[in-house]
């Protein structure tokens, strides 16, 4: 397990389960190494962005354990609103992180706490209410916890641990903490029968069992006094009970039997109609909840199928271009066999050349040798001396033969080697301007396809975007914009298709590009359009953490806000999207709307605004 450096993430709430967690991070980290859990800002480099740092942690997990006490649901702020649904709540963000990115989330109950509903969670946590929950209980912590151990291991793909060895080992450290907790004599029993091999184990053991116990005695001296609290309150209770029944049988010995047994009779008859009126009443709200559930799952498996379709229309797409990129691969092969043919074939020829050179030269060789021995048999009269001087002048017209010989072979060699050097530069700057000449016909027709957006000519845009995807079909950028313009279109003829096709662009450009902001804040757009607020509040946290200056998706978050009714929100995200772009007509007219919601009179001053800056329809 060395190499799997944030393999498990614990989320937990510091004012819920703290020391539960704690002990929790232990166990695992004795199973698992302690550079394998992450658990919370201790575990955070010094000046580094805690909320990228906690980001990045979740991505690179394969389990995140969200750790549920008693008071998990209902902590609130120093306002008094529930944290889990504040945008800024640590543990809310890093739970919504692993749902989207589908990482395997165990929810462990602690302190008796129970899974919470669907209906009690924000939007963005709908589908932790659907992952099986794993219960850990302080009187059985060691067992309850090696079974999550174990389900960790299966789940990670590893073998699961086998009840005994160095298992023994550890539940033998465990038992001495609890010893430990109930008395200091136990610890000092188990420590005299423990071998030598376990005593570093239980040193380890004991200091944490000493943290443990301190912790558990403030809980208790806690409990207590709220148990002290409980009591009195009790008591006061029974004592006013007690008055209250003293008085009643006073009154009752007043009455007459005959009317006691008559209000009886008539309460009876109401407890049994109230009892049949709230059964059909229930049986009516569980079949509601039934259709309700069916339906929730039909629209999950339809969308499931449009993704495996998409998915499917994505991998035929790559292997489309794989095919012509192998193509023109091919092509780029025979253009260089052919190249090299004919260089050979040159080479043969300046060879050949040569030897018909070489030939002739042997043949006015044979034809000088033979008139020299025509002359020297007419002239075998002359002298000596003319003879040897005759001879030398002609070795030395040979040897001047043979040099312009040699140089004319050299020249020619000379002169195809610059015809294939020129041929290769010529090929060379060819391929430049071919690659240049299609940088410049893409960034042409991005611009005519934005004119054309402007111009809100949507489909001719659509039909100019798809001609740089098939151009540059790795281009983010051209998917990105091609995914605006869709959502443009959608917008404008009401075409919901559109905005499933905006979606299909924007996932393949975040694939090319996972870093850019404005690509999330498109896509949680058309989210917005087809009333899938969760995943649209998702895209556009994420565009914010990515870049925490674009207004547009500060003022997109404000209307996700508005449209549930959380006008708060809103108007803290419009207010941040006009302080970042103090022109933006949108945010001024959505934060006016809001203002006026809440009985505002100011929003009448933004809508003012709004309309100065060019919002003609707010």
């Amino acid at each position: 397990m060395n190499g799997m450096a944030g393999t498990i993430f614990i989320n937990y709430r510091r004012d819920d389960s703290p020391s539960f967690a704690g002990r929790l991070h232990d166990r695992l980290a004795q199973a698992f190494g302690r550079k394998n859990i992450f658990m919370d800002v201790d575990h955070i480099p010094a000046g580094v962005d805690f909320v990228a740092h906690l980001n990045r942690q979740v991505s690179a997990c394969k389990i995140l354990l969200v750790v549920i006490g008693a008071n998990w649901l209902n902590a609130k702020d120093e306002a008094g609103h529930l944290r889990l649904h504040q945008p800024d709540d640590f543990v809310a963000i890093e739970i919504a992180a692993a749902l989207v990115r589908d990482i395997r989330v165990i929810p462990v109950l602690v302190d008796g706490a129970k899974m919470p509903k669907v209906s009690e969670l924000p939007e963005t946590l709908k589908l932790l209410a659907r992952r099986q929950a794993v219960e850990v209980r302080q009187q059985h912590f060691g067992r309850d916890a090696e079974a999550l151990v174990e389900r960790i291991r299966e789940a990670l793909g590893g073998p699961v641990a086998l009840r005994g060895g160095r298992s023994k080992a550890w539940a033998g450290a465990a038992i001495a903490a609890v010893l430990l907790v109930v008395g200091g004599g136990g610890y000092a029993l188990l420590q005299k029968s423990q071998t030598t091999e376990l005593a570093a184990q239980q040193r380890e053991a004991d200091r944490k069992a000493d943290e443990e116990r301190k912790a558990t005695a403030n809980a208790e001296a806690e409990a207590k006094r709220r148990s002290d609290e409980a009591e009195q309150q009790r008591l006061a209770a029974l004592r006013a009970e007690e008055e209250r029944k003293a008085n009643a049988a006073a009154e009752a010995d007043a009455k007459r039997r005959s009317d006691e047994a008559e209000q009886q009779r008539l309460a009876a008859l109401r407890v049994e109609e109230e009892r049949k009126a709230n059964a059909a009443a229930e049986a009516d709200a569980k079949r509601r909840s039934d259709d309700a559930e069916q339906q929730r799952l039909a629209a999950l498996r339809a969308e499931e199928e449009r993704k495996a379709k998409a998915a499917a229309e994505a991998e035929a797409k790559r292997r489309s271009d794989d095919a012509e990129q192998q193509r023109l691969a091919a092509q780029r092969a025979d253009e260089e066999r052919k190249a090299n043919a004919a260089a050979a074939e040159a080479e043969a020829r300046r060879r050949s050349d040569d030897a018909e050179q070489q030939r002739l030269a042997a043949l006015r060789a044979e034809e000088e040798r033979k008139a020299k021995a025509a002359a020297e048999a007419e002239a075998k009269r002359r002298s000596d001396d003319a003879e040897q001087q005759r001879l030398a002048a002609q070795r030395a017209d040979e040897e001047r033969k043979a040099n312009a010989a040699a140089a004319e072979a050299e020249a020619r060699r000379r002169n195809d080697e610059a015809e294939q050097q020129r041929l290769a530069a010529q090929r060379a700057d060819e391929e430049r301007k071919a690659k240049a000449a299609a940088e410049t016909r893409v960034r042409d027709l991005m611009k005519d396809a934005w004119a054309k957006l402007e111009k809100k000519a949507y489909d001719e845009a659509v039909a100019i975007f798809g001609e740089v995807v098939r151009l540059t079909p790795t281009l983010a950028g051209a998917y990105g914009d091609r995914g605006l313009a869709y959502g443009r279109r959608g917008v404008a003829y009401g075409n919901n298709g559109d905005f499933d096709r905006a979606i299909a662009d924007l996932n393949q450009a975040i694939r090319l590009n996972p870093d850019n902001a404005r690509y999330f804040n498109r896509r949680g757009f058309a989210y917005t359009r087809k009333a899938d607020h969760a995943r649209a509040m998702a895209d556009y946290n994420e565009a914010i953490r990515l870049d925490p200056k674009l207004a547009l998706a500060f003022s997109n978050r404000g209307g996700a806000f508005a449209t549930k009714g959380d006008f708060h929100r809103a108007l803290s995200d419009y207010t941040e999207a006009i302080r970042l772009d103090p022109n933006d007509a949108r945010a001024f007219c959505g934060r006016g709307k809001v203002k006026l919601h809440m009985r505002d009179v100011g929003g009448r001053a933004d809508i003012a605004k709004a309309q100065r800056l060019g919002a003609s329809d707010c």
